[in-house]
C-alpha cells in the first residue's frame, strides 16, 4: 500500500487557502508570539488536528526570556500514531512579526504583518499533509507540529526537540517548511538536508517543480538545527525569500495556491519513496 494517496487538487487548494486566510488575516495582528493571536492561532491548529481522525492533539507550552522578555508560548501538536517502529516529524512555525518592530524591513514598522508566507504557508502544507497521510496505514507515525517563538529565536523548536516523548522516537527523520507559498515560474523549490537524505531526492518531482538544493546552510539556523545537533536526520524546504520578506505586504493576495499545490504533491511523492 502507498504511503499517502495524492490530494484532491481542488479540496486541497480550498482548505490551505482557509487556512492562510485565518492566520494571516488583519484581526490576527501579525500572531506575535505570546500575544492574545499567537493563542488564537494555536487554538485554529489545534481545531484542524481535532477534525483528523485517531489525530491525538496536544499543547506544548513553554515560557521564553529574552533580554527584557518574559513571555508564555506554545507548540500544538498532533500525532498520527500507526504503531509503527518509527516517527517523521512534519514541521512549520506559526508565529510571525505581530507589528513588526525592529525585525521588520517594511518602513511601516508599526503596523500589521501578516505573514502569508512565513509562515502561514508552511502551516496549511503541514495540515492539508496531515489530512491526507492520516487517511492510509502507512509504515511510519507522523508527528505534526507547529512551533512558536520562531521569529525571535526559534524557541518552540528548541522546547520540543528538547522534550521529546518517549512514544514519539525514534525518529527517522524531521522535515521543515518554512516559506512554500511563492514558487515562481522558474518552478525552484529549494531544500536543505542532511547528508544521509540527499540520494533520496531523485524521483521526488512534480509537475511545474524542480527540487535544488541550497547552497545556504539553513538547516543549521531553521527550526531544524536543535535536531541536527541530536543527531536526527533533517531536511527544510522553501521556495525562497522575496521583496515582500518581513515586511506588511506579505500577504494572500500574492500566494501561489496552485505552487503549493504542486509542493504537496512533491513532497508526497518524497515520503512515498520511503514506503
Amino acid at each position: 500500500m502507498a504511503l499517502s494517496s495524492q490530494p484532491s487538487d481542488s479540496l486541497s487548494i480550498d482548505y490551505m487557502k482557509k487556512v492562510v486566510g485565518f492566520l494571516a488575516s488583519d484581526e490576527m495582528q501579525g500572531r506575535a508570539t505570546g500575544s492574545e493571536q499567537e493563542v488564537l492561532a494555536a487554538d485554529f491548529i489545534a481545531q484542524e488536528f481535532h477534525k483528523i481522525p485517531h489525530c491525538q492533539v496536544r499543547h506544548q507550552y513553554f515560557r521564553i526570556e529574552l533580554d527584557s522578555l518574559r513571555l508564555k508560548s506554545q507548540n500544538v501538536i498532533g500525532f498520527v500514531n500507526n504503531h509503527a517502529k518509527k516517527t517523521i516529524v512534519i514541521s512549520a512555525h506559526y508565529d510571525h512579526l505581530g507589528l513588526g518592530g525592529s525585525r521588520s524591513l517594511s518602513k511601516k514598522t508599526d503596523e500589521v504583518h501578516n505573514g502569508a508566507d512565513d509562515n502561514a504557508s508552511g502551516v496549511a502544507l503541514m495540515l492539508d499533509m496531515a489530512r491526507i497521510l492520516a487517511q492510509k496505514k502507512a509504515r511510519y507515525n507522523f508527528l505534526f507540529v507547529a512551533y512558536s517563538g520562531h521569529e525571535i529565536g526559534l524557541f518552540g523548536s528548541k522546547y520540543f526537540a528538547g522534550h521529546l516523548k518517549k512514544k514519539y522516537k525514534p525518529i527517522a527523520f524531521t522535515m521543515n517548511f518554512d516559506m512554500v507559498g511563492r514558487l515562481d515560474n522558474s518552478g525552484a523549490l529549494y531544500y536543505d538536508c542532511s547528508p544521509d537524505l540527499l540520494t533520496s531526492f531523485s524521483g521526488a518531482q512534480a509537475e511545474k517543480v524542480r527540487l535544488v538544493k541550497s547552497t545556504f546552510d539553513r538547516v543549521g539556523i531553521l527550526d531544524t538545527k536543535w535536531f541536527l545537533e541530536r543527531n536526527i536526520s533533517v531536511v527544510t524546504f522553501t521556495t525562497g525569500r522575496h521583496i515582500d520578506y518581513h515586511k506588511t505586504t506579505d500577504d494572500i493576495e500574492y500566494l501561489n495556491f496552485e505552487g503549493l499545490l504542486s509542493v504537496e504533491k512533491v513532497m508526497l511523492n518524497w515520503l512515498n519513496s520511503f514506503q
